[in-house]
């Protein structure tokens, strides 16, 4: 169970940046809707949390990225956060993914296994970040790895990431390569759960930033709600990440996000573009 959030940019300015970051923060240390979800057993995200970005500088890309076992609402996370705002504020564009792990007990736990995910190919550069479940066995059996030693998020993000370079290096349209594998990882999404993510890409000089959303099966009500997907889209500003961010958001923001349908999101400064369904 973790929770999500994708943000674009241009010449956004600090404070945008960090009050949408702060509201992820805040959602990730206590969310109502897992809460509900648990029968209140568990409330917060914290096994650890990551984020990485990609920005314009004088149009050429520039990467910033950080993986922490802490929680991400903890001080020395917040300090951290801070420094990246700090940094990552400065960006004339900003492509930005932000994840909070909670990890469920039969999983890995550690460093190594926090979101996002990296791969890197001969012309592109991918990282990957997921809430809920895959099919770990089949996943690992495909890539040809031990499932005991990886997390189902991390095997599902590799198949995704090394099939889109596959199209990509190929010659594939970007849009097409991503849409076509997460039409096939999203046979790996164990019933109940969901194909949510975000998928950030460098290919050549190039930032594209992606999210998904799909349920597989039918769900309880208070599962349904849990997996819902929020997004914003205006001026100058995108973003769209996991329902609870929506409980800490401004009120400029709070008064206008849409609930997304199932499908494949291709997020660019003031707008979230759907350009597939699940």
């Amino acid at each position: 169970m973790c929770r999500l959030l994708a943000l674009t940019g241009r010449e956004l300015g600090e404070g945008y940046i960090r009050s949408i970051i702060e509201a992820f923060v805040e959602s990730s240390k206590y969310d109502p809707y897992y809460e509900r979800l648990s029968r209140g057993r568990n409330r917060a995200h914290d096994d650890g949390w990551g984020l990485a970005a990609i920005g314009l500088i004088s149009d050429k890309p520039t990467i910033a990225r950080h993986n922490s076992l802490e929680p991400v609402y903890h001080e020395a996370s917040k300090r951290i956060l801070d420094l990246f705002i700090q940094r990552i504020s400065r960006y004339s564009v900003l492509y930005l993914i932000l994840h909070s792990r909670k990890s469920s007990l039969g999983e890995p736990y550690g460093l190594e296994y926090t979101h996002p995910f990296m791969r890197i190919g001969e012309k592109c550069a991918a990282w990957f970040a997921h809430n809920g479940g895959a099919n770990k066995e089949k996943l690992a059996e495909k890539l040809g790895v031990n499932p005991w030693l990886r997390v189902d998020s991390e095997l599902l993000g590799h198949y995704i990431m090394d099939n889109v370079f596959n199209c990509v290096e190929s010659g594939g349209n970007v849009d097409e390569c991503v849409k076509s594998a997460y039409t096939e990882a999203r046979e790996y999404t164990l019933q109940r759960s969901a194909l949510n993510t975000v998928l950030l890409l460098l290919v050549d000089r190039r930032a594209y930033l992606y999210l998904t959303h799909y349920v597989k099966g039918e769900a309880e009500e208070d599962r349904k709600q849990y997996f819902t997907v929020i997004s914003y889209g205006r001026d100058n500003l995108a973003f769209a990440g996991s329902i609870t961010l929506k409980e800490y958001l401004l009120p400029e923001y709070k008064n206008r996000v849409m609930f997304l349908e199932p499908g494949v999101y291709r997020l660019e400064p003031g707008v979230v573009s759907k350009i597939s369904n699940l």
